[in-house]
């Protein structure tokens, strides 16, 4: 059979395969897939806190500034009584632990034991901010300690912890 019977036109065939191709290139209406969001900015995140100013750390090394910076903000503020302050430098801290794990992840300069220091120092950071955080969000009825009592158990925890990263990131440069 040849194509140019009469009873074979080409708009069937432009339908069979233009209609598919374009309805899935622009959609077919309401139901079709929504935009993909925009890019995450600095200050995007999926609650309340105001984290304009936290600019997400380039490097480890500017991570280690941002996160000693966060968690010297969490003292001061809890030690004031500013809780609404102290809550948002939580939040940063645990922003920034977890922009520093990816950093960590992604890192190929530090030595394998360094890299396993880093990691574990990153997630005891992170455990004891999400523990100071639950306490910060702790009903009364629910609250066993206040987050000054919180923040007073996890202290020596959190130094600790940033001395490890301390000790982890600067064993490659000496």
């Amino acid at each position: 059979m040849s194509l140019r019977h009469p009873s074979y036109t080409w708009a069937p065939l432009a339908l069979i395969f233009v209609v598919p191709v374009t309805y899935s290139l622009v959609g077919c209406g309401p139901n079709s897939k929504p935009a993909a969001p925009p890019a995450a900015t600095a200050d995007d995140h999926d609650h309340d806190h105001d984290h304009a100013d936290h600019g997400h750390p380039k490097t480890l090394a500017e991570g280690m500034i941002q996160l000693e910076a966060a968690a010297e903000t969490v003292a001061v503020k809890l030690a004031e009584g500013a809780k609404d302050a102290a809550d948002d430098a939580v939040h940063l801290a645990g922003h920034i632990v977890d922009d520093m794990q990816g950093l960590l992840a992604k890192d190929e300069s530090l030595a394998a034991e360094a890299k396993e220091t880093a990691k574990k120092a990153l997630d005891e950071l992170f455990e004891c901010f999400d523990k100071l955080d639950t306490a910060m969000h702790a009903g009364a009825e629910e609250a066993k300690e206040t987050a000054a009592e919180v923040h007073e158990s996890i202290k020596e925890k959190v130094a600790a912890a940033m001395a490890a990263l301390g000790k982890a990131f600067t064993k490659e440069t000496e």
